[in-house]
């Protein structure tokens, strides 16, 4: 039974009503065999991907489920605590981005497509946000003096939240950024990925952004050494620079900017186009 089927769903349920959370979870983990820790390879990736229905959608109940087990299973920060289930359960957040971005591929993408131009027919009339401008994935190093881009290619990175769960990543030349793809590894992919949210707010941090400390995968860990975020820093009118203030953001003249234009304007600009791309042309097909 493929996960999203009507057989699998009928199975889903049985175990969300006899078990406790972290034991339907376990069931889940055990179920696609998640390993002790991702290796990022295309053939693992593929083999984990074929546990699920090609037609399981990003906007299926399926991952609402998911959120709630995660967040009655682990109270607190507890998904930061170093063991296997919170590594296999961290983890899965790369693998689910990367079964989201599959389905808009398969289901949208023809001939001739970039994953961009796919993903705006997907998400017309969905209730998608650009509000986060994405600043923590567009990661850069610095060697020598030099800027180092990931896959040595300028990129402005689109980031794009549906249901603020699911998150997509999209490159300057329309590609898909996972940490996980099942079509092809990059660096900028595994640096600057997309990875699904299972918390909000105060609990997306507990979920989300403190188990990536202990519970990243060791391919992860090794391919992003040395790259690094822009800062959040800004520079009040009529005050002297902030330190550090050439790795920030907003700085049109920092290490981050690719133009005359601060990065973060130029992500601003990237999330206007892309809106006139969802709502400015007529969609090429539809599908519910």
């Amino acid at each position: 039974m493929l996960i999203g089927s009507k057989a699998f769903s009928s199975l889903w349920k049985e175990w969300q009503k006899e078990y406790q959370p972290l034991q339907a979870l376990k069931l889940l983990l055990a179920y696609i065999e998640m390993p002790e820790d991702l290796s990022g390879e295309l053939e693992e990736t593929q083999r984990l991907l074929s546990y699920f229905d090609l037609d399981l959608a990003p906007h299926d109940v399926f991952w609402k489920d998911i959120v709630s087990l995660v967040d009655l299973a682990f109270p607190g920060d507890s998904l930061s605590q170093e063991g296997l289930v919170e590594r296999q359960i961290h983890q899965l957040r790369y693998l689910i981005s990367s079964q989201q971005a599959q389905y808009v591929r398969t289901h949208y993408k023809r001939t001739g497509m970039t994953d961009k131009e796919a993903l705006a027919v997907y998400l017309r009339w969905k209730p998608f946000t650009m509000f986060d401008q994405g600043r923590l994935h567009q990661k850069i190093a610095v060697r020598d003096g030099k800027v180092i881009y990931p896959d040595g290619t300028p990129s402005v990175n689109l980031k794009i939240l549906l249901y603020n769960r699911i998150e997509f990543i999209l490159d300057s030349q329309g590609n898909f950024l996972n940490e996980l793809d099942a079509e092809k590894v990059t660096e900028s992919g595994v640096v600057n990925g997309a990875s699904f949210n299972y918390g909000n707010f105060k609990r997306h941090w507990q979920l989300d952004v403190e188990p990536v400390q202990p519970n990243d995968p060791a391919f992860r860990n090794r391919m992003t050494k040395g790259f690094r975020s822009p800062n959040k820093l800004r520079r009040k009118w009529g005050q002297k620079e902030p330190e550090h203030f050439d790795k920030s953001f907003y700085n049109p003249n920092g290490i981050y900017a690719q133009s005359h234009r601060s990065l973060a304007n130029d992500v601003k600009r990237q999330a206007r186009a892309f809106l006139a791309m969802v709502y400015g042309v007529k969609p090429f097909y539809t599908k519910q």
